[in-house]
């Protein structure tokens, strides 16, 4: 294909960092989708109206979904990460040219500083199902063990509970940005399940404790944990040194910009 490519974006929690390219898909040659295995009925009509599609990592960790959940690829093609997220990928059976390492430029002017005072963040479980009664009962527990000065965070207010500090990140629809602005002021981060939130944390150099190691809190067929080199925490012990992360095997910064993207959709 010669010439500039027209592109449309379906984003998702506006993890699309990139410009947001047409208003509609009508006249767009791509279409940049945050899933694919969700939406096989509107991928296949999008292929019948001659339009390709891309499915770009829309958080952190989700190209892992194909492999460890048995997710069916059937996008065009993949941008994704880093070159972990791109090996899962080459497992689950996706051809390594169909994959794009973009990173995202959310990411890129993130910095580490020093974290050792005891502000400490619970990022409670945001789970396919109400895990309200779990969360509270975790983050209850971790209080009673740990003397330190505690925030709650949740996505929103329709998950809320409890009493004291509570940060709530659906700001409007920026949730990265609100992340980037409030994260840096705490010390440590613990979580049942990292994700997303966690990566920022890291590249921040703030601890992340997993605290559910054997994730009771999933139900039959429920998605599985993405498997990484987590610091796991059982609640009441001494806190454990991290374990070490290569951040750059996970994230590649700094990203792609979009015509390099551009550029590389043109040869599938």
């Amino acid at each position: 294909m010669k010439g500039t490519m027209k592109y449309f974006v379906y984003n998702h929690h506006d993890f699309w960092q990139w410009p947001m390219g047409e208003n509609g898909s009508i006249n767009a040659d791509v279409a940049f989708m945050w899933a694919d295995w969700p939406f096989s009925r509107e991928i296949n009509m999008l292929r019948m109206l001659g339009k390709k599609v891309i499915t770009y990592e829309h958080g952190f960790g989700s190209m892992w979904d194909y492999e460890v959940n048995n997710r069916n690829p059937i996008s065009d093609g993949y941008l994704v990460l880093g070159q972990k997220s791109k090996e899962s990928l080459m497992r689950a059976g996706v051809p390594e040219e169909r994959i794009l390492i973009t990173g995202n430029p959310i990411y890129d002017d993130v910095k580490k500083t020093e974290h050792k005072g005891k502000r400490a963040l619970y990022v409670a479980l945001h789970w396919v199902g109400d895990r309200r009664d779990y969360n509270e009962e975790m983050y209850n527990s971790l209080r009673e063990a740990y003397d330190f000065d505690w925030t709650l965070k949740l996505i929103n207010k329709t998950t809320d509970f409890g009493t004291g500090k509570k940060w709530y990140n659906d700001v409007d629809g920026k949730i990265l940005e609100d992340i980037k602005e409030k994260l840096p002021k705490y010390d440590m981060v613990f979580t049942p399940r990292a994700s997303t939130f966690e990566s920022f944390a890291r590249l921040m150099g703030i601890p992340v404790y997993v605290v559910d190691e054997m994730e009771t809190y999933k139900g039959p067929g429920e998605p599985n944990r993405i498997p990484m080199d987590y610091t796991f925490l059982k609640v009441g012990e001494d806190l454990p040194k991290q374990k070490k992360i290569n951040d750059d095997d996970y994230i590649k910064r700094p990203s792609l910009n979009i015509e390099e993207i551009l550029n590389w959709t043109k040869t599938l």
